[in-house]
């Protein structure tokens, strides 16, 4: 994937891709919800994610820190040049509040996480996809190379750890899931040679059987998480 330019889903990814992505077929099951109409994309990068929610029928805003993602990311919606830390939008606005990958970039969770409460309505949702450290290579890795993409990682998490987070601060935890013990490193070599997509099979397969034996170790999770 080419972050260097508007990015549309579904012009990357082979479809066996998504049966090991389990929060996929969650997030669809959630889009499909007559009350999930205003829908706010936090740290929304290029656009990859606004561009689905629309094929979903919806119109998403986006916000992210980096000025280049704003302008790239308006080419699929609304974008601001905003902080999750400081959400430019009145109380109870949205209905579903979209993070992937980008808490552990926030280097104040707490703070991030009640600026989601405010901004969702009683009964929105938090969709939050996340990395967590349960997988080792994961652990060693992030202590070798701090940053992704240029970005601070700020927030290491377990995936208990986050899920109890959630609930501490006010989110009732409707759904979690961990996922990806050994694809997330397979996910890496596509998106700087795409030509490799071809084989993504064949590593669908080894996925299958190492979350049956070590689902524990994903280095992926995600929650949806009601505002209470």
């Amino acid at each position: 994937m080419d972050y260097r330019k508007p990015v549309t889903f579904g012009q990357n990814w082979s479809p066996s891709r998504y049966r090991v992505l389990p929060y996929f077929t969650a997030e669809k099951a959630m889009m499909q919800r007559p009350t999930s109409q205003q829908i706010l994309d936090l740290g929304c990068a290029a656009g990859w994610n606004m561009s689905r929610f629309r094929q979903y029928g919806r119109q998403p805003i986006g916000i992210d820190v980096v000025a280049e993602r704003v302008t790239l990311a308006a080419h699929h919606g609304p974008v601001a040049l905003a902080s999750g830390l400081a959400l430019p939008f009145a109380a109870a606005t949205f209905d579903v509040i979209y993070i992937q990958h980008v808490l552990h970039h926030i280097g104040d969770v707490t703070q991030a996480l009640h600026e989601v409460r405010r901004c969702l309505k009683p009964g929105g949702v938090l969709f939050l996809v996340e990395t967590v450290e349960d997988n080792p290579l994961i652990r060693y890795g992030r202590r070798l190379y701090p940053k992704w993409l240029g970005d601070e990682i700020n927030a290491p998490f377990t995936f208990a750890g986050l899920r109890q987070q959630l609930t501490a601060e006010g989110f009732c935890v409707e759904k979690a899931e961990q996922y990806s013990v050994i694809f997330w490193l397979w996910e890496i070599g596509p998106d700087h040679l795409p030509f490799l997509e071809k084989l993504t099979p064949l590593f669908v397969q080894a996925e299958r059987l190492f979350v049956k034996l070590f689902r524990r170790q994903s280095a992926h999770g995600y929650y949806v998480a009601t505002n209470q």
